[in-house]
C-alpha cells in the first residue's frame, strides 16, 4: 500500500468507529441528530460536529505548517521541496488526536465550572467529537501530502486551511454565543 493512501484508510476506520457509535447509541436511545437544544451534546452528532471537522483540517495543516518552517530552520533539508518524512505526517496527527481529547477534557470540566457549557456531552458525543476532528486531520494530511505531489496545490492548500481555521472560529464562537445566552 501506497503511504498516500494511509490517511484515506484511517479516515475510512474511523468513519466505521462513527457509524458503530452512532448505531449502539441509537439502539440505547440517544439521539443520532441533535434537532433541539435538549439534544444538543447528548446526541451523536450535532452542529458542533461541522466545527470539530473544521478544527481537525485546519489544526493539521497549523500543526506541519510550524513543524515544516522549524525543520527548515533547525536541520539542514537536503531539499525542502522534497516530500516530507511519512512519520512527521503521523506525529502531526496524533496532535491532533491529543488536542481533540484535550479538547473534550476542557471543554466538559473547565468550560462548565466558568459556566460557559450549561451541560456535560454524552460519551456518544465525545466519542464522536473526537473521531470527526481525527477525521478532519485526517482529510488535512492527506491535502498536505496532495500538496507535494504539484505546486499548484499550494495556493488552494493554505487558502482551504485559512478558511478551514476560520470557520472553526466561526462557528465555534457564534453558536457557542447563542447557545450559550440566548
Amino acid at each position: 500500500m501506497k503511504k498516500r493512501n494511509i490517511p484515506l484508510v484511517i479516515m475510512l476506520g474511523l468513519f466505521i468507529v462513527v457509524i458503530i457509535t452512532a448505531i449502539i447509541s441509537t439502539a440505547l436511545g440517544v439521539p443520532l441528530i441533535a434537532l433541539n437544544d435538549t439534544e444538543l451534546s447528548i446526541a451523536s452528532f450535532d452542529y458542533w460536529s461541522v466545527g470539530h471537522f473544521l478544527w481537525g483540517v485546519a489544526l493539521f495543516i497549523v500543526a506541519f505548517t510550524f513543524g515544516w518552517i522549524i525543520h527548515n530552520l533547525t536541520g539542514k533539508p537536503k531539499d525542502p521541496i522534497n516530500d516530507p518524512d511519512f512519520k512527521k505526517f503521523v506525529l502531526y496527527w496524533i496532535i491532533i488526536l491529543v488536542l481533540a481529547v484535550v479538547w473534550e477534557i476542557i471543554e466538559n470540566t473547565l468550560l462548565y465550572v466558568v459556566d460557559i457549557k450549561v451541560k456535560f456531552d454524552s460519551a456518544t458525543n465525545i466519542i464522536t467529537d473526537i473521531t470527526i476532528w481525527s477525521i478532519g486531520g485526517c482529510i488535512g494530511w492527506y491535502m498536505t501530502d496532495l500538496m507535494f505531489l504539484s505546486d499548484k496545490y499550494l495556493r488552494a492548500y493554505y487558502i482551504y486551511g485559512f478558511m478551514s481555521l476560520t470557520m472553526g472560529l466561526l462557528i465555534f464562537v457564534i453558536f457557542g454565543f447563542i447557545t450559550t445566552y440566548y
